[in-house]
């Protein structure tokens, strides 16, 4: 009999530790979410406060040089993502050349130069005004929603099963796991929830708030980020449609689009990529290609990310039901801006600590 699993959470770490654990045939998965991928009844709009359906995404490194836990995490699912590209042309996920721009000149080389695919240091020559160091790799760029419903149907396909539920308690989870078991083990996955979830109450957990563009630009093929003052960054989805933003405004929860903040974004993407119009808007005036640009805003969208003081909880908690049944509580949680990227090698990691908990 295959040991049930409750996985709270469907946003990218759920859905991928949920695969994870019911592809290895041991475990029989129940993911319990408010909010899950699929179709939406019109005019209802997917909670801001649900991080993943709102990421660009692409792979780019958010680990440091001296953080060497993410840099394994991180450049563990960009091969593995690699693979998926070249094999699984329904998860929406495409290698594209990425570009990321320093205003600062660092310390030393990005340490994920030397190990992701072509990647090379920039002449000096070729940086824009005002960047100091640049480097371009082959990279990944993820159709969230495609890759989302890729992961559900996948999930599902395995045997898995969704249920739409919100849980006040992360125990509330157990009446989902079937009969009880000597170890009912829940699997958080819970994001921006755990700040408030009962049984977590993570205080260490806080908002960062992204506010981003989706345009039409069938011509931008390539993905940058420039990091510093001017911060922005351009994400093609490899459907004509490119995700430009954006900000970061630690601890902000308002979720309400802001109108500068829009015009700000379009400007320093132009600025990283002419290529979002078309050939003839390029020869007008600054503000001319700004009003071309917003011509083409398909929706204008605000998310939460899930950020953490001290990184992501990765560990074990035992706790017991009212009933005094034993239940293992493994958190994966507080992935930040990184969810996507380390989506996979967090994954392994959950999988081992089940393991652990149940054989």
């Amino acid at each position: 009999m295959k040991q049930p699993i409750v996985v709270a959470g469907a946003g990218v770490i759920g859905l991928t530790v949920a695969c994870k654990l019911q592809e290895s045939g041991r475990y029989s998965v129940v993911v319990v979410a408010e909010n899950a991928p699929g179709e939406l009844p019109t005019g209802e709009k997917q909670s801001t406060k649900w991080a993943s359906p709102w990421a660009g995404a692409h792979w780019r490194a958010w680990a440091s040089n001296q953080d060497t836990t993410l840099q394994e995490m991180e450049i563990k699912t960009y091969r593995a993502m690699m693979s998926i590209a070249a094999n699984v042309s329904e998860a929406g996920i495409h290698v594209a050349q990425g570009i990321d721009l320093f205003e600062e000149l660092p310390e030393e080389k990005p340490w994920y130069i030397s190990m992701v695919n072509d990647g090379v240091e920039l002449p000096v020559e070729s940086l824009p005004e005002n960047v100091m160091y640049g480097v371009q790799y082959s990279t990944l760029l993820i159709d969230v929603p495609k890759y989302l419903n890729y992961l559900s149907t996948r999930f599902k396909s395995l045997g898995g099963t969704v249920v739409k539920k919100h849980i006040d308690h992360i125990l509330d989870a157990t009446q989902y796991a079937g009969s009880e078991q000597d170890t009912m083990v829940i699997v958080n996955c819970t994001g921006l929830g755990s700040h408030t979830l009962g049984g977590v109450c993570d205080q260490a957990m806080y908002p960062s708030r992204g506010q981003t563009l989706l345009v039409k630009a069938p011509d931008a093929k390539r993905t940058i980020t420039r990091l510093g003052k001017q911060f922005g960054y351009i994400i093609p989805r490899g459907n004509d449609t490119v995700i430009i933003g954006g900000t970061t405004d630690k601890n902000q929860w308002k979720c309400e689009p802001n109108a500068l903040i829009t015009d700000t974004i379009i400007s320093r993407a132009l600025n990283l990529e002419p290529s979002l119009l078309p050939v003839d808007a390029r020869v007008l005036d600054k503000d001319a290609q700004v009003q071309a640009l917003k011509k083409n805003i398909i929706s204008v969208n605000v998310g939460l990310r899930p950020m953490r003081d001290g990184g992501v909880r990765l560990e074990s908690e035992s706790m017991r039901t009212a009933a005094n049944g034993k239940v293992v509580v493994v958190h994966c949680y507080g992935h930040g801006g990184f969810g996507y990227q380390s989506s996979l090698a967090y994954a392994d990691k959950v999988y081992d600590l089940v393991n652990a908990a149940v054989f």
